[in-house]
């Protein structure tokens, strides 16, 4: 029986055939190792030929004329599916030649950089990754080389956070996260900024993760003077989704001329129930659903109304903490009612970061650059799940159809 694989033939006579068979039978294991041991020695004799060949050809050039083969230097190379081989790297006279098919000093295929990144970037730490290489790639690495490995995705990755804003939004979310880098030895945190837009088609797209305190509104401001220098058109956004921070809605209707704010439900009745007293906290929320889920505005306003007259003088501060905000907890009421779901809180974006922190949060360190890297990558595979779903569709905020394993299209999305 003979297998042609091009370069490589691999020959089976049937008395080795029956041979091999019967080792199967006493053990798979140790029949599989045969195997493949085998296949390394037929993977580094054809490459050690055709180095050979390149560097005959190398020494036929006009150039070359003078210089001639000094022997070679053995050494260990990994590939993609086979593990270590030992390879003859050939060398001349004049130290001049540089092969096209392994390159000088490399250790391993460039394919096993892509894996190592996207098992990195699958959320196996570096230390994790430099236990079990060798049984996942067939080679033991370095943690050094773990995170080496993430080079290979990141200018594409990094690009697409500065990524030219194309696209017209009409909403947007804000909100901040905090992740927890190494930073000179120690665990600091390290606050971001996250903006995720709803674009004219209505879908969801991650527009910035910027440094800066969600706290701080000139920090706000330089976000979304960067959104309008990458592109994004301030006339179309319509409404912005937010939480309490003092002074972000004055700054965004500020910034975006033709929009409305819309505060969160979620958070704004979390804090009228801490100023709730307990005995009354179950009735004041049954009653505050009534407005947050009432059919219409006018509706909402009604429930309101009888939220406050139920209350009285028993939750006084929770109906003012509601009541101060109402407009802006009403907003949603304004647009289509298949958005209104959609627009009632900040969920989508804090889903988002959550997903992040998903990410990040099984790392033993964290540097800026990987955090970078981590968060860009994320990103994408968010927007590349998000391209088919809407946010008026039935599965809006089901994040479990955007954690489906969609790691090796985006990896080729970033590096090809």
């Amino acid at each position: 029986m003979q297998v042609d694989m091009g370069i490589i033939k691999i020959e089976i006579s049937l008395p080795e055939a029956v041979h091999a068979i019967e080792e199967f039978k006493k053990s798979r294991f140790k029949a599989f190792e045969a195997i493949t041991d085998e296949i390394k020695i037929a993977v580094g004799s054809a490459l050690d030929r055709l180095l050979q060949t390149e560097m005959t050809l190398f020494l036929g050039k006009p150039d070359q004329s003078g210089n001639k083969k000094n022997g070679f230097k053995e050494r260990d190379y990994a590939i993609k599916g086979v593990g270590c081989v030992r390879i003859k790297m050939p060398q001349d006279r004049k130290s001049e030649f540089k092969s096209e098919i392994i390159a000088p000093n490399e250790q391993m295929d460039p394919r096993i950089k892509e894996d190592l990144a996207v098992l990195h970037l699958a959320g196996l730490s570096t230390r994790t990754m430099a236990m079990v290489s060798r049984r996942i790639l067939g080679i033991e690495v370095s943690t050094d080389t773990v995170s080496g490995s993430l080079k290979v995705i990141e200018k594409k990755a990094l690009e697409f956070l500065t990524r030219p804003i194309e696209k017209k939004y009409w909403a947007l979310f804000i909100d901040g996260t905090n992740f927890k880098i190494q930073r000179r030895g120690s665990v600091v945190g390290e606050p971001s900024l996250v903006v995720l837009g709803i674009d004219e088609q209505n879908c969801m797209s991650i527009l910035a993760v910027e440094p800066g305190t969600k706290d701080d509104k000139e920090a706000w401001k330089a976000v979304f003077s960067e959104l309008s220098k990458r592109g994004l058109n301030l006339g179309t956004v319509r409404i912005g989704i937010m939480d309490g921070l003092p002074g972000l809605e004055n700054l965004f209707r500020e910034t975006f001329p033709n929009a409305v704010t819309a505060r969160c439900w979620v958070h704004a009745l979390t804090n009228a129930l801490a100023k709730t007293p307990q005995r009354f906290r179950e009735i004041f929320k049954k009653l505050a659903h009534q407005v947050m889920y009432a059919k219409s505005e006018n509706a909402a306003r009604a429930a309101f109304q009888e939220l406050k007259q139920a209350m009285n003088k028993d939750a006084e501060r929770a109906v003012h903490c509601l009541e101060k905000d109402l407009d802006s907890l009403l907003m949603h009421y304004r647009f289509e009612k298949s958005l209104w779901r959609t627009l009632r809180t900040t969920n989508p974006i804090e889903r988002v970061n959550r997903e992040f922190k998903r990410r990040t949060k099984s790392m033993d360190t964290l540097g800026e650059k990987t955090l970078q890297l981590l968060v860009a990558f994320t990103a994408i595979r968010l927007e590349y799940n998000w391209t088919k779903m809407r946010v008026n569709s039935s599965a809006i905020d089901n994040l479990t159809y955007v954690r489906r394993n969609e790691i090796d299209s985006t990896m080729e999305a970033l590096i090809h």
